[in-house]
């Protein structure tokens, strides 16, 4: 979506939100000062992110919500205080980053997935075996009001890029369903609040807010070590490029195409973080070079992808890793078949990947002759799948001409 539809439809849900929030206000039953607070809360909630596994950082506003559907009762309230707290969201969204359209794109899903949230749970209030003081109907009910919010929220993430010829709908979707912990954790938070208050009042915020801290503890503790893992990874790619054993920023280059593949033709996001750690260390194998026995013996790329991956197999979590660094010199059929299917994927994207940039930057070729030699070795080499794929993603980034 472009930066000015985004901004234009943020804004309208902006004044839609107020609009609705201060028209159902108006006819709720409840004084308006209760309303306010728990709008406040949700807003205010969209101060403090969390990191989650899909790489995005998550709005505590979810768990503010789900404390307010606990509280309030009354249909109208219930729309008016999230309706309300998503418009000054919106406000302090806009406040922060007022530039940067991540922040207003991120709004367009959070008030769609909350908006959804809300009728879900006055939807299900409205049969008459409902009964508002039975702890057990309104857990059940938040619960599958939040499956809801879940499943929307992932679905509006999975629209975002469907413009983009190289993210794929299905990449989306699966990353956005990785974020389901935290999730859980936001909400387990809000119930908790939500069903102690009543009982013991404002002591009730240490209450919910301690578990939770824990909880937020781990999650960024366990963002930073991936985020320092992976700068591990391509530090150790680069021993190659500095000895002089291969070309400078092929491992870095090789991995951003070969990520970009695996995005556009839907591969789960567990499998392309494998996928990009086996792409920055695919010539791991050629620091081997620097002995002169093996010089005088020869060698052939077999033996360097055999070599990278005993080396990177010696770290126990990254052996599927040196799995698909061992099979990416393999072509992906043989004569007389239609494809080898013992061939991982990863490993033939690695391969058509580390191709077209030693076209580009060894052989010198422009993006389309590039291509056009990697469609010349369709027949056995690279997938043709894949080569469509790649061309897909070049086109997406520009850099081509002609198609």
């Amino acid at each position: 979506m472009a930066e000015r539809e985004v901004h234009h439809l943020s804004l309208a849900l902006f004044l839609a939100c107020l609009g609705f929030g201060s028209w159902m206000a108006a006819t709720s039953p409840l004084e308006l000062w209760p309303i306010l607070l728990g709008a406040a809360a949700v807003a205010l909630a969209h101060f403090v992110t969390v990191p989650a596994p899909s790489g995005e950082h998550l709005y505590l506003g979810i768990g503010a919500a789900t404390a307010v559907a606990f509280l309030i009762d009354d249909p109208a309230a219930l729309l008016s205080t999230l309706a309300l707290g998503m418009a000054f969201a919106y406000l302090i969204l806009v406040a922060r980053r007022p530039l940067d359209m991540s922040g207003r794109s991120h709004y367009l899903g959070e008030v769609t997935a909350l908006m959804a949230f809300a009728s879900t749970v006055v939807v299900l209030r409205q049969p008459a075996g409902y009964n508002p003081d039975a702890h057990a109907w309104v857990l059940a009910i938040v619960a599958t009001a939040g499956i809801v919010w879940f499943s929307v929220r992932a679905l509006a993430r999975s629209l975002v890029g469907l413009e983009r010829e190289d993210l794929s709908a299905r990449f989306l979707w699966l990353l956005a369903l990785e974020d389901w912990a935290v999730i859980v954790s936001l909400f387990t938070a809000g119930a908790l609040f939500g069903l102690a208050f009543p009982h013991m009042r404002w002591w009730a915020i240490p209450l919910a807010l301690l578990p939770y801290a824990f909880s937020h503890l781990a999650f960024v503790r366990y963002n930073n070590t991936r985020i320092t893992y992976g700068q591990t990874i391509r530090a150790l790619a680069q021993i190659p490029e500095v000895a002089g054993l291969a070309t400078s920023g092929h491992s870095e280059r090789t991995a951003s195409v070969a990520v970009a593949i695996a995005r556009d033709i839907g591969m789960h996001p567990d499998e392309v973080s494998e996928l990009e750690y086996a792409s920055l260390m695919h010539d791991i194998g050629r620091i081997t070079l620097n002995e002169p026995a093996i010089l005088r013996a020869g060698y052939t790329d077999e033996d360097l992808a055999r070599w990278g991956a005993q080396i990177i197999s010696e770290a126990p979590f990254l052996e599927q890793v040196g799995e698909l660094v061992r099979e990416q010199h393999r072509p992906y059929r043989s004569i007389g078949e239609e494809r080898d299917e013992t061939v991982p994927l990863a490993s033939k994207i690695i391969k058509v990947a580390s191709a077209y940039d030693q076209a580009l930057f060894d052989q010198m070729l422009s993006p389309v002759d590039a291509l056009e030699l990697l469609h010349l070795g369709s027949t056995y080499d690279y997938d043709p799948e894949i080569t469509a794929s790649l061309r897909r993603v070049v086109s997406a980034r520009g850099d081509l001409r002609t198609v």
